[in-house]
């Protein structure tokens, strides 16, 4: 019994209203090496060797990391992930 005899209210249930914001994803760990190593002057060979992965997870993890980026080459995927070496 809650004070002055009377039986406290239930516990709410009711979550607080709130406005989701879908952001767009940001890129994964790998797709981010991958593009490090891009910019570090890496063939895709390379980059699957030096991770464990093959060539073909590789050119997935890139094509990922240019769809996200809304990128439409490597370079342009770079400059917007701030990987690109000053000239």
């Amino acid at each position: 019994m809650g004070a002055f005899g009377t039986t406290p209210p239930p516990p709410t249930t009711a979550q607080p209203t709130a406005i989701l914001v879908m952001k767009d994803r940001m890129l994964s760990p790998l797709e981010k090496t991958c593009l490090r190593w891009i910019s570090r002057g890496r063939t895709i060979a390379e980059i699957a060797l030096l991770e464990g992965k093959t060539v073909t997870e590789i050119e997935g993890y890139l094509q990922r990391a240019l769809a996200t980026l809304k990128a439409g080459s490597t370079e342009e995927a770079l400059d917007k992930a701030n990987l690109l070496e000053p000239e």
